[in-house]
């Protein structure tokens, strides 16, 4: 949660959209934005980090000539603001092609670690990332328990996870939030929980991480995964690691770099433009933060926790919007909590009771809103929802960039409204 010592500024999202060239030219001026959860838009300091990296040191790093020598310290500073966004230790952190990738590759690292008979615990809640590697370490005999969702509530019960846990377990995985059903786990809960019986904890944080503070040390999972390109920054990435969880890894990367930190789990290394405009995330931040008042002087980290306060109150606000419009148009049915509040990230999943999700997001579309529907890569949760997964369900994604307005541009889009 935010540091209670440094007291959220007044938000505006007009101020933070300034800063966003998408809301204003392109193929993207003039429509109400809700696919955030697919990948939310950039703002202008992003930009201007990956073409100053393409202009001046779009070269190999690691040398002493000076683009060389600028390469190398813009990706440092892109793996830096990510420690600051996640706060991890800098060292800590895999920056690679996506989330899905790193969860693939960090499986087959730990898949030495696994014997026949040992237990892995995976939801079917989460999105496919944080299934398929896991379920796919049978190959070294180990045996697979799913942590179910409630059809009711759409989430997962903790008390489901104790009942699950054995002397056998030996790692468990969980969505921090659901991509489809806004569900937010009690991941700390969880993860106490694994480590109380030996186990590893891997939590899925994609769905959190543009909506609410993520702090990997306070959370202490042994792996955290989230991606920048959902979080205003480009398509990469990023896994941070618990400390004493790389020498425990079979090495993924070229021979003579076993025992480098995390470059065992980098193959082929960081994507270098990608890795460098990352530090444009924290710019945006910084400016937005002074925008609204912050101190010149303050802690990036600060900013972080200050503006993410400010974040999670205006979404609270939208979703709550949202689920009251949605709630009353005949024949919408919400799926998961039917109330705003920090059991549910700003992303809403609903169906219509006549209309297949394909027909809703067509209409939709049409007014210049722009939504998608279909599994979104929770193809087993949407199965457990009793659910089409092909038509799956039209699913609004907010971020602090959002406004009231947007809000009722859809709700007045809907058929019956």
């Amino acid at each position: 949660m935010p540091d209670a010592n440094a007291a959220a500024p007044a938000f505006d999202p007009a101020v933070a959209r300034a800063r966003f060239p998408a809301f204003r030219t392109g193929p993207c001026a003039g429509w109400a934005f809700f696919e955030n959860a697919g990948g939310t838009y950039v703002p202008q300091a992003v930009l201007d980090r990956l073409t100053r990296f393409m202009i001046e040191a779009k070269v190999q790093p690691g040398a002493p000539f000076p683009a060389s020598a600028l390469a190398s310290a813009m990706i440092a500073e892109g793996t830096a603001a990510m420690a600051t966004m996640a706060n991890a230790p800098v060292d800590t952190l895999v920056i690679g092609a996506d989330t899905s990738t790193n969860l693939h590759v960090l499986a087959n690292a730990l898949a030495p670690l696994f014997e026949p008979g040992d237990e892995i615990i995976v939801t079917n809640l989460d999105h496919e990332a944080n299934i398929t590697p896991w379920r796919r370490l049978t190959r070294v005999g180990a045996t697979i328990r799913e942590w179910r969702l409630d059809p009711e509530t759409a989430a997962l019960d903790i008390a489901d996870l104790e009942s699950l846990l054995t002397e056998n377990t030996r790692l468990v995985c969980l969505p921090h939030a659901s991509n489809v059903t806004g569900a937010v786990s009690d991941a700390a809960h969880a993860v106490r929980l694994a480590h109380e019986a030996g186990a590893l904890a891997v939590v899925d944080g994609v769905s959190f991480a543009p909506h609410a503070l993520v702090d990997v040390m306070a959370l202490n999972a042994d792996a955290y995964a989230f991606s920048p390109y959902k979080v205003f920054g480009p398509h990469v990435g990023v896994l941070a690691l618990r400390p004493e969880l790389p020498g425990r890894l079979e090495n993924q990367n070229h021979m003579f770099l076993a025992g480098k930190g995390t470059l065992p789990l980098n193959p082929g290394g960081p994507p270098h433009e990608l890795a460098a405009a990352l530090a444009g995330i924290t710019d945006y931040l910084e400016a937005l933060d002074r925008d609204l008042g912050g101190g010149p002087d303050d802690a990036p980290r600060t900013r972080v926790e200050r503006l993410f306060g400010a974040f999670e109150a205006h979404q609270e606000a939208l979703t709550a919007r949202l689920l009251a419009g949605l709630h009353a148009i005949p024949g919408i049915r919400v799926i998961g909590a039917q109330e705003a509040g920090t059991h549910r990230s700003p992303t809403v999943a609903f169906v219509h009771e006549r209309l297949s999700s394909r027909d809703i997001a067509s209409t939709l579309h049409a007014r210049k809103v722009a939504v998608r529907h279909g599994n979104f890569y929770a193809w087993r949760a949407i199965e457990a929802l009793g659910l089409d997964p092909d038509d799956g369900i039209v699913r609004a994604s907010m971020v602090h960039t959002n406004t009231a307005e947007d809000v009722d541009r859809l709700l007045d889009a809907l058929p019956g409204a």
